[in-house]
């Protein structure tokens, strides 16, 4: 009897490994399914922004380029952060010197708040000089605040102009569900044209949706700065460029 009770509890632990085996294996070969496509508010995009600003421009330019640039600067950048900030330097290149320009990192915050491209390739080196790679990848965080800093320049512009966000990033964001849901109200809700720009980054980040904005892999961070001036050198979407490997034509 006591046997018997010992090869009837062995079984019965074998079907539960087997059962939780089965279930792991289902979850890793189970298709991914994409979300629902975002569905433009167009109601909200017409009042975008729903700010007013203290110093409205008398005569906007509607051909203006309004950009916020994030600059991944987490931990896992390491001996990659000096290159990808000189390619954010190289990035203003290829803008008009009358456009206007921020960054903002995932760690350091708002290292460059806007200002027109001429007057940033003049005091952009100079911030840029102390951020290091260090902490996580905050990217919500991150859209967020570049998102408010568009906004208060589309109040100041009265809306006239180009208003985009390039996010640079290696990774996945550390607070995924977060980023999901402000991507979406950013699709949804603004006229801001969002593009990223992914260092060796892969599978179904919110960040790659083709619903929400333009996303361009690089194989590493040699191919950023090319990267990032064909992005801020387009009025729209960069969707026909796919791939940057970092070498020489």
């Amino acid at each position: 009897m006591k046997r018997a009770n010992v090869i009837v509890g062995f079984l019965a632990l074998a079907g539960m490994v087997g059962f939780f085996a089965f279930e792991e294996l289902s979850q890793t070969t189970r298709a991914w399914v994409p979300p629902a496509p975002v569905t433009p508010n167009w109601a909200a995009i017409a009042a975008w922004p729903d700010r007013t600003s203290d110093s409205v421009q008398a005569v906007p330019d509607p051909n203006r380029r309004i950009t916020a640039i994030v600059l991944d600067d987490s931990g896992s950048m390491g001996g990659q952060m000096e290159p990808a900030k000189t390619a954010v330097i190289q990035a203003l290149d290829a803008m008009a010197g009358t456009d206007r320009v921020a960054v903002v990192a995932l760690n350091a915050g708002v290292i460059q708040p806007f200002t027109t491209v001429d007057e940033a390739r003049v005091t952009l080196p100079s911030v840029l000089r102390p951020i290091r790679s260090d902490g996580g990848t905050p990217l919500t965080r991150s859209v967020q605040r570049a998102q408010t800093l568009l906004e208060e320049e589309a109040a100041a512009v009265r809306g006239f102009g180009t208003f985009r966000l390039i996010v640079t990033t290696d990774g996945q964001a550390d607070d995924g569900a977060a980023l999901d849901a402000a991507i979406e109200r950013v699709a949804a809700t603004t006229p801001i044209q969002v593009t990223t720009i992914g260092i060796g980054i892969s599978g179904s980040h919110v960040l790659r949706r083709n619903d929400i904005g333009s996303f361009v892999d690089v194989a590493n961070v040699a191919a950023l700065a090319e990267a990032l001036q064909a992005a801020v050198a387009e009025n729209t979407a960069f969707s026909a460029i796919t791939e940057f490997d970092g070498t020489e034509g």
